[in-house]
């Protein structure tokens, strides 16, 4: 898979890399609350998908850089609506998985299936924001709380 990066990037106004997100998750308020989010730093929400079937059909018409996807939504999951967005896109779209619960299992599959990122929707904002950042400039991001423990050498 090449050079893990775990990128730290600043939250600011000004982006290394141009943002263009697709909202893909079920729940309307977690929606919402994205949007006012990533507008508020300068992101671009390209549009908002209530299921993966929607979110795949916007995939092939909006201009995106980074789709930020939920794991459990109608009629597919993040998971299958990543692969086929890797297949589709031919890996010209990054993919952060933002989710309730995620372990190293889900952490292989999601980057098996052609994720960049996975972030805990219990966190920070900042860790949204910075793996926002950080998969646009190509690196990969998980959660501080997701990450390998450092080996520690004695």
């Amino acid at each position: 898979m090449g050079t893990m990066v775990w990128g730290m990037a600043s939250s600011s106004n000004n982006h290394r890399h141009p943002v263009r997100c697709l909202l893909a998750d079920d729940s309307e308020p977690v929606r919402s609350a994205l949007h006012s989010l990533l507008d508020d730093e300068g992101i671009e929400v390209v549009g908002e998908a209530s299921s993966g079937l929607d979110a795949l059909l916007m995939l092939e018409e909006l201009p995106t850089t980074v789709i930020l996807l939920d794991v459990r939504m109608p009629d597919l999951n993040g998971l299958e609506v990543a692969r086929r967005a890797t297949e589709i896109l031919r890996k010209k779209i990054s993919i952060v998985f933002y989710t309730s619960y995620a372990d190293s299992a889900f952490v292989r599959d999601a980057l098996d299936a052609g994720a960049r990122g996975v972030v805990l929707k219990d966190g920070l904002p900042l860790n949204l924001l910075d793996a926002l950042e950080e998969v646009a400039g190509g690196g990969v991001y998980l959660d501080p709380r997701l990450r390998p423990d450092p080996v520690v050498s004695s």
